[in-house]
């Protein structure tokens, strides 16, 4: 047979300091991942409730998930992938004892340092290399806001993939709520949503059949969710 394409190929990650990571980057994540983050102990009700609500109303992918940073966090580097009460509760307790050792910027620091972008790219370096060729300390607002993005679903919403006018959707709704909570100007926002971003092309030129590729790798995605693809 012939292999079109490899999930994991060489993973990619650079971890950097905190302090070079833009802050447009670290407010955009807050934005649109965890709203309350710098109010919550590791879990947030408020959250949960509203992301249920949310699911109903849209019906979606574009919902809310609910699990704050610090319960990502956790999920992605301690706890296995697979959906069960057991590990939502683990998930929990866990999330509020990390919350009692480390900084919410500790928390953040390893957050975008760990956290799948799509493809081989883990953390923030890896992702802005990738997806526009510049250090993420260069990333402009609307980059951050596209990044910002991509960890809900990243095969779904890959700029290389079948959904680029959800992508920008998302991209336009990170800014929104980055306005809302007063992280930027309404006049930032607009300027940002309406910037032209140029996304370098995919490194993996030989890629067999990208658009049957990312076609299976968004059906899997979706029926069994990134963590499953991902691991």
């Amino acid at each position: 047979g012939i292999l079109l394409y490899d999930v994991h190929g060489s993973v990619q990650r650079t971890v950097i300091p905190f302090d070079e990571i833009p802050r447009h980057v670290k407010n955009a994540t807050v934005a649109i991942e965890d709203a309350d983050f710098y109010n919550h102990h590791g879990v947030s009700f408020e959250g949960i409730i509203r992301a249920f609500f949310s699911n109903i109303f849209s019906g979606n992918i574009a919902g809310q998930g609910g699990s704050t940073i610090t319960q990502q966090l956790i999920k992605t580097s301690l706890l296995t992938s697979k959906k069960t009460i057991t590990r939502k509760i683990k998930e929990a307790i866990l999330a509020v004892k990390l919350e009692r050792v480390l900084s919410k910027e500790e928390i953040l620091d390893l957050y975008l340092n760990e956290i799948p972008y799509g493809g081989q790219s883990y953390g923030i370096e890896a992702a802005a290399q990738t997806y526009f060729g510049k250090s993420a300390h260069e990333l402009t607002l609307a980059e951050s806001a596209y990044l910002a993005a991509l960890p809900q679903a990243p095969t779904y919403y890959s700029p290389y993939g079948l959904h680029r006018d959800d992508l920008e959707g998302r991209k336009n709704l990170v800014l929104t709520r980055m306005n809302e909570l007063g992280f930027i100007l309404k006049e930032e926002a607009e300027t940002a949503m309406g910037e032209k971003v140029a996304f370098v092309p995919r490194a993996n030129e030989s890629l067999k059949a990208p658009h049957f590729v990312m076609y299976v790798l968004d059906q899997l995605e979706q029926r069994y969710g990134k963590d499953v693809v991902d691991s």
